[in-house]
């Protein structure tokens, strides 16, 4: 815009009202970006944990040996949380909650909860039985369940292991 005396320029009501479009625009925008990096991290830790069930399920199938993803409570920022750790059968008998705590069935780390991996998503609801844990065997063949993972806004997603054939993948719940 050209004023009076010839120079170039904008004025302030012109300005403050750019000002005001840009700030509107900008809050309301926020919640849906809020909203798609909640899914994007319930979908990361959804193909996490089907990625770690699966690379479970490789290594008795490659080494022969009874191999499970067992799941436990554990403390982190949410509270009482469930955590998971990956364990080798030593006996030949399969992965047992007796085994591990005798030290017969070794685990290659304490129980870690979800968000040390994805922050604001939890494992909330297990259906895997009273051992809590995904057993692979050599074959490939598995013990069935259902995993539930929640993120901080509430939005679940459903991993699913088939027991017969060890499949295993994840869906929106």
């Amino acid at each position: 815009m050209v004023t009076r005396s010839g120079e170039a320029g904008a004025s302030l009501i012109e300005l403050l009202v750019t000002v005001a479009l840009v700030a509107t625009v900008t809050a309301l925008g926020a919640p849906l970006i809020g909203h798609a990096r909640d899914a994007h991290s319930g979908r990361q830790a959804a193909a996490l944990l089907t990625g770690h069930l699966r690379s479970a399920r490789q290594h008795a199938v490659l080494s022969g040996q009874y191999t499970a993803v067992v799941f436990d409570r554990v403390t982190d920022v949410f509270g009482d949380v469930w955590g998971l750790t990956t364990c080798v059968d030593g006996d030949g008998d399969g992965v047992s909650r007796a085994d591990i705590t005798a030290g017969i069935d070794a685990c290659h780390t304490p129980a870690q909860p979800m968000a040390a991996w994805i922050p604001h998503t939890v494992i909330t609801d297990l259906t895997l039985g009273t051992a809590r844990l995904v057993s692979f065997g050599p074959l490939g063949t598995s013990s069935s369940g259902s995993l539930v993972i929640t993120t901080r806004r509430g939005q679940r997603f459903m991993v699913r292991v088939a027991g017969v054939t060890g499949r295993v993948r994840w869906e929106v719940a």
